[in-house]
């Protein structure tokens, strides 16, 4: 069961479909509301029709919490969250997620280790992902011993100028030098930034050297966007295998797990000019070492 609309979700199904066919299993899709009621009745649906297991990407804005919580405890399926993250009272139920906390640490390493000291976020406000992003982000920074960053919140639901306004707050501060490095989420929001840069005469990765948190279309920008890329694909076929263990071994450990993103290194963050600075100042002291070792005046 997976909520309606939005890319994300079709890479997570890819997933179970390709490990449902290999093992030999029917997947039935079910798009659920964004009410408890409606996520309970479409649930109520599949088992009537005969569903042995349940994986439920529950809609991002009904929390597990409280009546969330307690109808999940009381599921009598094996049941398995997926992309999602369910507290203590969640009972029997297997959870398997993207590491969205480590991939953002994972993008603050790597723009530190490009030698910038300052790392700001910017991200959706909506998207369910975002605390766990800020949290990875920010434990990131204090462990690299950077200085605080700014993090911005983009509001993209709803009115258009609120977003507008929100990314040109991002611009104004890239322009006045308060930071040159960031992490966006997600590629579309990134790509529009990236624009709004370039019609002001700023450059990236000169000016904003820039990591993506998502990789559905970040190669595709005019300027190839480094990304982290949580693994969705992966993430759907382990939870129809936690399913289908549950199946067949009920006394199983109950399992929660999470999956690290991947760094995928291009242009935007200026790696590939960091990398060649560093092949020319090694070439300059390997061309000063000769000159000294053969006398000649360096």
């Amino acid at each position: 069961m997976v909520p309606p609309g939005g890319y994300y979700y079709a890479e997570v199904i890819r997933g179970v479909q390709d490990a449902a066919r290999a093992r030999g299993v029917r997947v039935v899709l079910a798009v659920s509301g964004e009410s408890l009621a409606d996520n309970q009745e479409q649930v109520r649906r599949l088992v009537a029709g005969g569903a042995d297991g349940l994986l439920l990407m529950l809609h991002p804005g009904l929390h597990p919490l409280a009546g969330a919580e307690a109808w999940l405890d009381g599921l009598e399926l094996p049941a398995v969250l997926v992309e999602r993250r369910a507290g203590l009272q969640a009972g029997r139920l297997e959870q398997v997620a993207s590491d969205h906390a480590g991939g953002a640490a994972l993008a603050v390493r790597h723009l530190a280790a490009l030698g910038h000291d300052r790392v700001a976020l910017v991200a959706r406000a909506e998207s369910p992902n975002t605390a766990l992003l800020s949290a990875g982000w920010s434990d990131a920074v204090r462990s690299a011993g950077l200085a605080p960053g700014p993090e911005y919140r983009i509001t993209t639901a709803g009115d258009a100028a609120e977003a507008d306004a929100g990314f040109e707050e991002v611009v104004r501060a890239v322009a006045a030098g308060e930071f040159r490095a960031a992490l966006v989420h997600n590629d579309i929001d990134a790509i529009a930034l990236l624009g709004l840069l370039r019609a002001r005469g700023l450059r990236v990765p000169e000016d904003l050297a820039m990591i993506t948190y998502d990789d559905e279309v970040a190669e595709l920008s005019e300027i190839p966007l480094t990304a982290v890329a949580p693994p969705k694909q992966a993430v759907g076929s382990w939870a129809l295998e936690l399913v289908l263990r549950r199946l067949t071994d009920p006394a199983a450990p109950l399992a929660e797990v999470l999956l690290r993103p991947e760094l995928r290194v291009r242009a935007s963050c200026g790696a590939d000019r960091a990398g060649l600075a560093d092949r020319d100042d090694r070439a300059d002291v390997a061309d000063r070492a000769d000159r000294a070792a053969s006398g000649v005046d360096a």
